[in-house]
């Protein structure tokens, strides 16, 4: 059997994607078939997700951890890079609460790194 085609198929699902927010940006509001296809994208995502964590069978916590913290950073990146070249509008009610949780993850992130203190010997005393 042939390789799986992954990237025509993400290429296929993000032009169907693109296709339905032009339509709802020009202002169509009639998607017959939008909650179907919300639906066949969740499952997707749930099976593959499924299928990942099998394919890494011999530590799924780790892969779980690596994947969220990878997506995480992903997000994180793309929002930032969104407020400043205005594509998302500043005048989102809900940014100061991003904002904050932001600053409570850069201060776990920093506490949970951070080395321990090295301990003193106790002739150097």
């Amino acid at each position: 059997m042939g390789e799986f085609a992954w990237s025509e198929h993400v290429t296929a699902l993000s032009a169907v994607l693109d296709a339905l927010e032009g339509r709802a940006r020009s202002g169509e509001r009639n998607t017959p078939g939008l909650a179907a296809f919300k639906s066949a994208l969740d499952d997707l995502r749930l099976r593959t997700w499924s299928l990942l964590t099998a394919m890494h069978e011999e530590d799924p916590h780790a892969f779980q951890e690596q994947f969220r913290t990878h997506r995480g950073t992903e997000i994180c990146r793309a929002l930032s890079s969104d407020l400043r070249t205005g594509k998302l509008s500043g005048r989102q009610p809900d940014l100061p609460g991003l904002g904050a949780a932001a600053r409570d993850l850069a201060a776990a992130v920093k506490e949970t790194t951070r080395e321990p203190p090295k301990r003193r010997r106790k002739d150097a005393l």
